[in-house]
């Protein structure tokens, strides 16, 4: 296909729990833009089809873009006709599915097992169990639980490559022995990412009594983990027990064809594009970075790419998630709220979200609760990542390590807050970066769609990233300092480009905003304090910035990592309503 032509029009179709979205992506000038987005409430219930809310999706956009797509009878208008209707290449991403139901088995809980788990992690899979060479001890009661489980994935990550067998092998065996007791009903998908040395064997042992796919190895060497193959295995065999269980979807993922994932996966395919390392600096790999931090109806997402690869973690939340840390969350919840709430009504809040992940806030009080929850989902998805990953760049002893520019804000939760500021702060108070970097909002929850489409479209999210579908909140500044509270930590010198300057001084424990118009560009001049760290080589090492304003200009976040709050209820709630009206959010009534 000619991408150079001016008709060139891709639709994408982005099937979420709680919204169906319709994206029309095209040629202008020789560049990709974004031409209009519908939106619909998605058809997920008994007795509907998911292709109503598409159909009602694609409708919205034929109204937003004034171009027709579908044909009075319903039909997708394919290719672009003489008269400008229609499309070429139809895109699709969802996240609408259930969770799988999970099992791993490996070698060693540190080894093999711990690059399953950040498997199944990185996916909308539940871990139902895990197992190791200990677990070989009683081999009848291992026979037995796994029958019980009824896992409908089980993956096999066993031994280094090149590494023994003989473990692997006794694993091998038991599972031969459970595909015959598993009724054909229930029995499992099984995926084997192992030491290659035994792919023979899993194929003869398991191919004749089970379905039985082979990845490359998740642990190929002692420490390290390549999980791109299996995740993009895992990737289809999810998609295909989705359009088993939501009627309408299977035809929607054949019409796709090649473009076409399930949402994590085309998120951490985009953290992987854009943190890879460039032709021009090809020793930068381990310095550059980007973070996306996607909050979904009921799904959580943080990716962390790093020189080409990324680090993700996936967190589902479901009735059985909220319900079992429903005491540390209502607690977290209710020292975040912008609003003082009593501890039983934030309870029964964060209940009935576990019970209804769609669920959207409708007063103030229940939107304080919401974007004090978002914080703790992030919170919780970073706490996560190096329990998971050997490399992770976040420990809770030294917060973020590298730089990440962007981060990119993703999900309905982020790109529906009513203000920027309420969005930016639900950010930095979840993530809290260190150094410099930039939030970008993903308006359009498009991030999935150009992940589905890069490989075949790489121009199209580079360019699709420089129009305003993608929006820039502003620049942070984000010193780290031991300096005690109200110390002077950092001067800031803003030089616009038609002459004007002024300083700025920042002290520890402050949040400020320094004015800079979307668009408008400037120099900005660093000048930390000797003990002030703000990532360009160490304590006391300035620089300058040439940057564009965002929605909020420059942020200048001094408050510490890790963030505190006073343990004084009314100061804590003075203290978070001071932070959103210095990012220019509306006052609470009465606050």
């Amino acid at each position: 296909m000619d991408l150079s032509r001016q008709t060139q029009m891709i639709l994408g179709l982005d099937v979420g729990r709680a919204m169906t979205r319709a994206s029309l992506m095209g040629v202008v000038e020789g560049k990709y833009h974004l031409l209009g987005q519908g939106m619909a409430h998605s058809t997920l219930g008994a007795g509907q089809n998911v292709g109503e809310g598409v159909a009602a999706a694609v409708r919205d956009l034929q109204m937003a873009s004034h171009r027709k797509l579908l044909t009075a009878e319903g039909n997708w208008i394919q290719p672009v006709r003489a008269n400008g209707s229609g499309f070429d290449l139809l895109a699709l991403t969802t996240s609408a599915g259930p969770n799988l139901r999970t099992a791993i088995i490996g070698l060693s809980d540190g080894g093999s097992l711990r690059a399953a788990r950040a498997l199944i992690a990185s996916l909308p899979l539940d871990l139902v169990g895990a197992y190791d060479l200990s677990d070989l001890r009683d081999e009848a009661a291992m026979v037995d639980r796994l029958v019980d489980l009824q896992p409908e994935l089980l993956v096999l990550a066993g031994g280094e490559t090149g590494g023994a067998t003989e473990p692997v092998y006794r694993w091998l065996e038991l599972v031969r022995l459970l595909t015959h007791l598993w009724p054909d009903e229930v029995k499992p998908r099984i995926v084997y990412t192992g030491n290659p040395a035994l792919w023979e064997a899993v194929q003869r042992l398991l191919d004749p009594t089970a379905a039985v796919q082979i990845a490359p190895n998740i642990y190929p060497l002692a420490g390290s983990f390549d999980l791109v193959p299996a995740q993009a295995l895992l990737n289809h065999f999810i998609l295909h027990k989705w359009g088993e269980t939501l009627p309408g979807l299977r035809e929607l993922i054949h019409q796709a064809g090649e473009q076409v994932s399930i949402v994590p996966f085309g998120v951490q395919r985009m953290a992987r594009f854009f943190s890879r390392p460039s032709s021009f600096e090809p020793d930068a790999a381990s310095e550059r970075g980007v973070a996306i931090v996607d909050l979904g109806a009921g799904r959580t997402g943080l990716t962390v790419g790093i020189g080409g690869k990324a680090l993700a973690v996936l967190d589902d939340l479901g009735f059985a998630r909220v319900e079992a840390g429903l005491p540390e969350a209502s607690c977290f919840v209710r020292r975040w709220a912008r609003q003082s709430v009593p501890l039983d009504n934030v309870q029964a809040y964060l209940l009935r979200r576990g019970l209804h992940p769609a669920l959207l806030p409708t007063t103030s009080v229940e939107l304080a609760l919401e974007q004090a929850w978002d914080r703790c989902r992030i919170q919780q998805a970073v706490d996560n990542l190096p329990s998971l990953y050997p490399d992770s760049p976040y420990t809770p002893a030294d917060g973020w390590q590298g730089h990440f520019e962007p981060i990119i804000a993703s999900g309905m939760a982020l790109s529906a807050a009513p203000e920027p500021g309420q969005a930016m702060l639900m950010v930095l108070d979840g993530l809290q970066p260190q150094g410099v970097t930039t939030i970008v909002m993903d308006r359009y929850h498009l991030l999935p769609l150009l992940g589905a489409l890069a490989a075949t479209y790489p121009l199209l999210p580079i360019q699709l990233m420089e129009t305003d579908a993608f929006q820039s909140l502003g620049t942070v500044i984000a010193p780290v300092s031991s300096a005690p509270a109200g110390e002077k930590i950092l001067t800031t010198r803003m030089i616009k480009e038609e002459g004007d300057r002024f300083e700025v001084e920042v002290h520890q424990g402050e949040l400020r905003r320094v004015v800079l118009q979307p668009g408008e560009p400037a120099v900005l001049e660093l000048q930390p304090e000797p003990d002030t760290d703000l990532g360009f080589g160490g304590a006391g090492v300035g620089g300058r910035l040439r940057l564009s304003g965002g929605v909020l200009g420059v942020v200048l976040d001094a408050r510490g990592r890790p963030l505190a709050l006073p343990d004084d209820e009314e100061e804590r709630q003075a203290l978070v309503e001071r932070w959103h009206f210095t990012l220019g959010v509306t006052p609470v009534e009465g606050v």
